[in-house]
């Protein structure tokens, strides 16, 4: 685990609460993510977690807190607020099944000044030939930055974990000043879990900061520089991975035990 001492957060959020009717999904929850932090969202499932990363990302709706990008506040739609710095991924990965890897990651080089990936993918795949020498280099090198180790495969062949790094790779090409993963290890074997933490040191490394939810305690431990245990859309714990594992809140929430 890297501890950042940068003392700016990249990215703030505040006091955000989101209601279904009368549940309560996500209740007055703040967080900074400065750069090179791994900030993890841990929880049961229903404990809020892809709910509050929809939110910080636009796309849903906040019922009341705010959410600050390098000291703006955000607003407005995903599409808006990837081109003032978020990126994200999904449990499901996102990415065109009959376009290579590099394909699929040359989009996000465009993504920020177009507005948004699918304008991105009708701009810069009307063929190869079509795009620039410059984007595909550039698209191959942050393929090998991320352990993309074929990039001429139709990723409609490629492992799970593989389809993973390259929607990992696609959001980072946007330069992002934040990226959020959104349950990047579930269903993963060995290896690309491996490959998947690899990919999250690296961005740390590079200085910029990771929302990461999952359920994986193990690499939450590993990976995180601070940890928000949810549940039932409220911060039960936040702190530092190992103090949060070893916590009454922890193993109340995890395991049921009476604290």
């Amino acid at each position: 685990m890297t501890t950042s001492t940068a003392t700016e957060p990249l990215l703030e959020v505040r006091g955000l609460s989101k209601s279904y009717g009368g549940v309560k999904a996500v209740q007055d929850i703040s967080f900074d993510v400065r750069p090179g932090d791994v900030v993890a969202l841990v929880g049961p499932n229903g404990a809020g977690k892809t709910t509050l990363i929809d939110i910080v990302f636009g796309t849903q709706r906040a019922d009341a807190g705010e959410v600050r990008l390098r000291g703006r506040t955000l607003t407005g739609s995903s599409e808006r607020r990837a081109r003032q710095g978020l990126a994200r991924t999904f449990q499901h990965p996102q990415v065109a099944l009959e376009l290579t890897a590099l394909e699929n990651i040359v989009p996000g080089l465009f993504g920020r000044e177009i507005g948004s990936f699918r304008a991105a993918w009708k701009w810069a795949w009307r063929g190869l030939s079509c795009t620039p020498d410059a984007a595909v280099a550039a698209a191959t090198e942050i393929a090998a930055r991320y352990g993309i180790a074929d990039v001429t495969a139709p990723c409609g062949d490629a492992s799970l974990g593989t389809r993973r790094l390259v929607e990992v790779a696609r959001a980072m090409a946007s330069e992002p000043a934040v990226l959020l993963l959104d349950e990047p290890f579930a269903s993963g074997d060995p290896e690309s879990i491996e490959a998947i933490a690899g990919a999250v040191r690296t961005i740390q490394q590079s200085g910029n900061g990771v929302v990461l939810v999952d359920h994986n305690v193990d690499l939450v431990r590993e990976l995180a520089t601070n940890v928000v245990l949810l549940n039932f859309g409220e911060v039960a714990f936040a702190g530092p991975p190992d103090e949060c594992m070893s916590s009454p809140a922890m193993r109340e929430v995890y395991f049921g035990e009476e604290t």
